[in-house]
């Protein structure tokens, strides 16, 4: 988490200066924190840091035919004093509308949604299949995987269920590469259908530096990690 570096980095110097001891040091971690925090928060670097992985996988054209199409988990916060709606982060309400943009063009097709809760009283599975439902999806069209803790799990669970038919994977796109790989690993005949896109070029160049800078930079990190880690569990 590129935030939380740089948080260690310049209270680590602070303390160094305030202390007295070693304070060239102290100057160094605290100026390199602020750097760090600076640069991983301008658009003109994150951008560029989490594009490539969002553009792995171009845009899943409706006019695929899919038997299934599946939407992986994300984050859930229950909370009775909201709608149900916001019971979904961001993340998890841009796949499930992507799931559901797909799910609107493909009449035969079914949704399975993924996901177990956590600490949270529901499953992200539920609530997907709660908040599709008020939508107007009718519930024999629905499976619900509320076990699975991770993308790997999700995978087999979905590659047991669906046999050799095809499916849309819905997942937010800076995470696509390594989900979609999961489910070639498992066999699955499996599009890609990404959403949520953070690095977005718009005509005029963003030049500031901010939190959604901050994100994406986070996000990019994340993903390249998480990359990583699993070509080594392969």
């Amino acid at each position: 988490m590129p935030l939380s570096l740089c948080v260690l980095l310049i209270a680590s110097g602070l303390i160094l200066l305030w202390l007295n001891k070693h304070t060239k040091l102290g100057k160094l971690l605290s100026t390199c924190g602020l750097l760090l925090l600076i640069l991983f928060s301008w658009h003109p670097f994150s951008t560029p840091l989490l594009r490539p992985i969002e553009q792995s996988y171009a845009q899943f054209e409706a006019t695929t035919q899919v038997d299934y199409v599946v939407v992986l988990g994300a984050g859930v916060a229950s909370d009775p004093d909201v709608p149900l709606t916001s019971h979904l982060s961001s993340s998890a309400g841009a796949r499930l509308m992507e799931g559901l943009r797909i799910l609107n063009a493909q009449p035969n097709a079914k949704l399975i949604m993924t996901g177990y809760g956590g600490n949270n009283a529901k499953s992200n599975a539920q609530v997907y299949a709660q908040v599709a439902m008020s939508l107007g999806i009718d519930a024999n069209r629905i499976t619900k995987f509320e076990a699975a803790r991770d993308t790997k799990e999700e995978a087999l669970l979905v590659s047991e269920f669906v046999g050799n038919k095809k499916i849309a994977v819905v997942t937010i796109a800076s995470h696509m590469p390594r989900a979609y790989q999961f489910f070639i690993d498992a066999n699955v005949n499996a599009f890609a259908a990404p959403a949520f896109y953070l690095a977005k070029y718009t005509q005029h160049s963003n030049w500031q530096f901010n939190s959604s800078g901050l994100l994406k930079s986070e996000r990019a990190i994340y993903e390249y990690i998480g990359q990583a880690w699993a070509w080594l569990n392969r």
